[in-house]
């Protein structure tokens, strides 16, 4: 999280989709960013406000796959377990409106399975070829590499993306 904080810097108004729980999206805020979780689970959301309570974050139940969404509404999205929970049929739908969601010129940070090996998904791997060409056509790549810090059972499956929209 400290890697996206520093990527981000401070008062930007950020998207964490598939927030789950909201732990990913009360982080952003408490460092001075207004944010808002979207997830399609109303017991997580539920979790989600009371977690976030005093903070600048908002929990909305949406569904980031639904095209109906107001365009240019974020500086940023924070996406980790979001691509690889959909599956590989919705992705090139997700990164769409991950861009229309976006301001110009804005942030996207994303850790995504890039070297996962997984019998039975989801979570669904994406690789590196496959992650280039979805986001190629809306996104700059600012950086591509390992994050500094994983969870101990992800060291070596994950890959930290930097991107800015075109």
């Amino acid at each position: 999280m400290s890697e996206a904080i520093k990527f981000f810097g401070k008062g930007k108004r950020i998207l964490v989709p598939g927030c789950g729980f909201g732990h990913d999206a009360i982080a952003l805020a408490s460092a001075g960013n207004d944010v808002e979780g979207w997830d399609i689970a109303p017991t997580a959301l539920e979790r989600a406000r009371i977690l976030g309570r005093g903070k600048t974050v908002s929990f909305h139940q949406k569904n980031v796959l639904n095209g109906s969404h107001e365009g240019n509404q974020f500086d940023a999205i924070f996406e980790h377990t979001f691509l690889c929970a959909i599956g590989p049929d919705h992705w090139k739908q997700a990164v769409e409106q991950f861009a229309n969601l976006l301001r110009p010129g804005g942030l996207f940070f994303a850790i995504l399975f890039t070297n996962l090996n997984e019998d039975s998904p989801p979570p669904w791997g994406i690789g590196t070829e496959r992650a280039r060409e979805l986001f190629d056509p809306y996104f700059e790549v600012l950086e591509i590499r390992e994050p500094k810090c994983s969870f101990e059972r992800r060291v070596g499956e994950e890959t930290l993306w930097q991107l800015r929209l075109k």
